[in-house]
């Protein structure tokens, strides 16, 4: 049934209630069909009406939002600076993740690897205007001071 309803601009809320009762009607929980339409529009008509509402949204999530923003993979070459904007550090070593923190030999922490992929979209943010990116997902990353022999 939702996929009946889900595709439709406005699903009517009491078309949904008056296909529930029939279903109540076919197993026999009620005495009449009456009773079973008053118990559906007394105790499920709010619920379905949020439903209806609920699934419009996810259908417009689905059909608007993601297809119609650019989603790519975010990965970080080796000896690229770390960047706790886009980047967490898998390890963690001794709070290197704050901005601008630099090794003892005042170099910027530099990527020793990627380990796992983040995830990013594009978005338009109206007609004419330019897009902007936004991070879903950080990319998990190996700095050189955590790899054995690398910081040195």
């Amino acid at each position: 049934m939702t996929h009946t309803y889900l595709s439709q601009r406005q699903p009517n809320p009491e078309t949904f209630a008056e296909e529930l009762a029939k279903e109540f009607d076919n197993t026999r929980s009620f005495s009449s069909h009456e009773d079973s339409a008053k118990f559906v529009r007394d105790v499920a008509l709010d619920g379905i009406q949020t439903i209806i509402r609920l699934a419009l949204r996810l259908e417009s999530v689905f059909k608007v939002d993601i297809t119609s923003s650019d989603m790519f993979l975010l990965f970080e070459n080796r000896g690229t600076p770390f960047d706790d904007a886009k980047m967490t550090n898998e390890y963690g070593s001794d709070g290197v993740a704050s901005p601008g923190r630099r090794d003892k030999r005042g170099r910027r922490y530099k990527i020793a690897g990627t380990t796992e992929v983040g995830v990013g979209k594009s978005i338009c943010e109206g007609s004419g205007k330019s897009r902007r990116k936004v991070i879903l997902l950080k990319t998990n990353v190996v700095l050189n001071t955590d790899v054995a022999g690398s910081g040195k």
